[in-house]
């Protein structure tokens, strides 16, 4: 594996079974945290690792995929529903179900330090804000009762006031909207320091100026204290806003393009024409009707 990258991919193929619990007899996973290898041995010939026989029930979700994640850089997938996105983000973090088939190979940094940020916020509702954006240091320390350094507390009410949630840092999260929810989701996520922050659709139950807002925000952090974040959205506009590096994969689960997000520095990137373009650029892609030379204008 490339040294510089977090995770590098090579291959990777994974399937659901929709017998779950039916033991194939004809193969051999071996998983660890630190770099994930996946070999079988097939009947078929499959040098995949991936039975696709239906008699065993199993669905091809991801097919010979490869992918490199370079450290403090971010990264936008988009696609079309089913198609596979939060899949592959479960096996980025090491949370694919037991009923799941893997082959080829995930190469994970050695102490690689990830942390996940789902749709349904994962927020304790007995907790404050404060609380529950501390609680994963608490763990970290295996030890609730101890008081955490004073250094540790100060960092996170600063994140939370970046965030504009010092107003609410002693409420209980049955006080807040959707968006308020999700914004502390991410500040405890982003106060791990993780190596990667994986994104699932974080915004996607905001209204349209709720979510600007807090995309704004995340680029803020990400200027503030650069990490590797890797985004799933169903937006376009969202994926260039946040990627500086935007994947676009098709219904059958493979990535069909990448591209380097030229707008994603400017101050006023959704006010500009670059990004317009990126946008329809992308549009045409999924819709299949993008050729390397067609020419557009706005």
């Amino acid at each position: 594996m490339n040294n510089t990258n977090l995770i590098t991919t090579e291959n990777l193929c994974l399937s659901y079974s929709s017998k779950i619990g039916t033991d194939t007899g004809n193969r051999t996973v071996n998983r660890t945290r630190n770099n994930t290898d996946i070999s079988s041995d097939n009947s078929s010939g499959n040098s995949s690792g991936i039975s696709t026989d239906n008699k065993l029930g199993n669905k091809l979700i991801i097919n010979h995929l490869d992918l490199s994640l370079e450290p403090r850089r971010t990264y936008a997938l988009l696609g079309p529903s089913g198609c596979g996105k939060t899949t592959l983000l479960y096996a980025l973090a090491n949370l694919l179900p037991n009923h799941s088939e893997l082959g080829g190979s995930i190469s994970i940094k050695e102490g690689l330090k990830v942390s996940t940020v789902l749709q349904d916020y994962g927020l304790f509702p007995w907790k404050t804000v404060l609380e529950n954006t501390l609680l994963p240091l608490r763990i970290e320390s295996n030890n609730n009762r101890i008081k955490l350094p004073l250094s540790d507390v100060e960092k996170a009410t600063n994140m939370l006031k970046n965030l504009k949630l010092d107003e609410h840092m002693h409420h209980f999260p049955g006080a807040l909207s959707g968006g308020q929810k999700q914004r502390v989701a991410i500040a405890r996520s982003w106060l791990m320091a993780p190596d990667l922050l994986l994104l699932d659709e974080p915004f996607s139950s905001l209204d349209a100026l709720t979510r600007e807002a807090l995309q704004n925000q995340v680029k803020t952090l990400f200027y503030q204290e650069p990490l590797t974040v890797f985004l799933v959205t169903h937006s376009i506009e969202e994926a260039v806003f946040l990627g500086q590096t935007i994947l676009v994969m098709n219904e059958s689960g493979d990535i069909i393009a990448t591209l380097d997000n030229e707008s994603f520095e400017s101050e006023y990137q959704r006010e500009e024409e670059a990004f317009y373009k990126q946008c329809l650029h992308i549009r045409k892609i999924l819709k299949g009707a993008y050729h390397e030379k067609t020419s557009f204008t706005l």
